[in-house]
């Protein structure tokens, strides 16, 4: 006896495309015991109003929920750093569309309890455990306060959470939301924090975030897909990218993962399409081999490169300092707000440089090597 498990990666659907998918792929998350997705940003509702953040805000149609569930959707990760994006009211009104429709959540809540929440999914006898957690970004809740948000991966309860889930279940499974975006592999702190997750009892991790596909490896008796990439997304600067990324289907038994499924697919005309695997732009070959011999050089190099080509520049700014590689318009931008007494909120950006686990580790990392005389 065995349970299908679809997974794949973040969904934002702010147009109300009620056909996001192609008959193809429906048919492999419908014929799936449980499927889940990242639903990565809260529904539009009346009233809502933007939180106080650097970054985009992002928000999904009114209707999106109802879209997933016709596609055959049973389950939602929300611990993401754009659920809470427009606050209590939206997310509650997200939560509420979701128990209309009957489509289970975790990783987010509107209370510290129903944040740090697991659920248990039985069936045909197998028992999955389900877990969620995110990076410390906006709208993350890591200590009780009188509001709502999504959970910290770093936080204590996820592993009592996950200690408790494996005396109860047959199969953990933990749904992350954390790494640097648009790069290939996972950084050393993610990749270790992983597989400490596993040593405390994780069976499998699945990953996005990165809106890129990550590799996957087998860790002891664990397995970790680190990046699945976007699954479907049509915000500004998304909407006309083919986000070739993979999803996954995981065959699970009592005793644990049996096999796994590689569904790989890309953006065609404006919907998600199942492809072959030579139709795709990446080769999960070649990213699984990043994780391999060189792997902490490129883990070097990476970090280097982006505090020289970003982060450096970034916290330039946040102290108020331009910096020399700023552009001829940006300084003239610059000087304009000041003429005109626009207060910049340094602070602000200053706090995301620093609260954000994947950019302070980039930074630390490059600091640490630049201090041994890595250039």
């Amino acid at each position: 006896m065995s349970l299908k498990f679809f997974a794949c990666g973040d969904i934002v659907n702010l147009k109300s495309k009620k056909d996001f998918i192609n008959d193809a792929l429906k048919t492999i998350v419908q014929n799936a015991d449980i499927s889940i997705c990242n639903f990565e940003a809260p529904i539009k509702t009346k009233g809502m109003k933007p939180i106080s953040k650097v970054g985009p805000h992002l928000y999904q149609s009114s209707k999106s929920i109802q879209h997933i569930k016709n596609v055959g959707f049973t389950m939602v990760s929300m611990a993401n750093n754009h659920i809470y994006d427009y606050g209590q009211l939206a997310l509650k009104n997200t939560i509420d569309e979701l128990d209309k429709n009957n489509i289970e959540y975790i990783g987010a809540g509107v209370n510290l309890k129903k944040v740090y929440d697991t659920k248990i999914i039985e069936k045909d006898n197998i028992k999955i455990g389900l877990l969620s957690a995110c990076e410390n970004e906006f709208g993350c809740l890591f200590e009780d306060e009188s509001r709502g948000g999504y959970a910290w991966i770093f936080h204590y309860l996820i592993e009592d959470n996950i200690r408790e889930l494996k005396q109860k279940v047959d199969v953990v499974i933990m749904i992350t939301h954390v790494g640097v975006e648009n790069i290939s592999f996972p950084i050393k702190e993610w990749r270790d924090k992983y597989k400490r997750l596993c040593d405390v009892g994780v069976d499998i991790i699945i990953g996005h975030h990165p809106h890129v596909p990550q590799g996957y490896e087998k860790y002891n008796r664990s397995m970790i897909f680190y990046s699945l990439g976007n699954f479907y997304f049509d915000t500004v600067g998304f909407e006309n990218k083919s986000d070739d990324s993979y999803s996954v289907v995981l065959e699970l038994e009592k005793d644990g993962l049996k096999d796994f499924e590689i569904i790989y697919h890309k953006k065609i005309n404006g919907q998600t399409c199942v492809v072959n695997k030579k139709d795709v732009n990446f080769s999960l070959d070649e990213l699984n081999n990043l994780l391999g011999n060189d792997y902490l050089k490129q883990n070097n190099e990476i970090c280097l490169k982006l505090f020289d080509k970003y982060y450096y520049s970034y916290y330039e700014r946040a102290v108020g300092k331009l910096s020399d590689n700023t552009t001829l318009i940006n300084k003239i931008k610059y000087f304009i707000k000041l003429l005109i007494g626009r207060k910049m909120n340094n602070d602000m950006l200053l706090l995301h440089n620093i609260k954000i686990d994947s950019h302070r580790f980039v930074v630390q990392r490059a600091l640490d090597l630049k201090s041994k005389g890595y250039k």
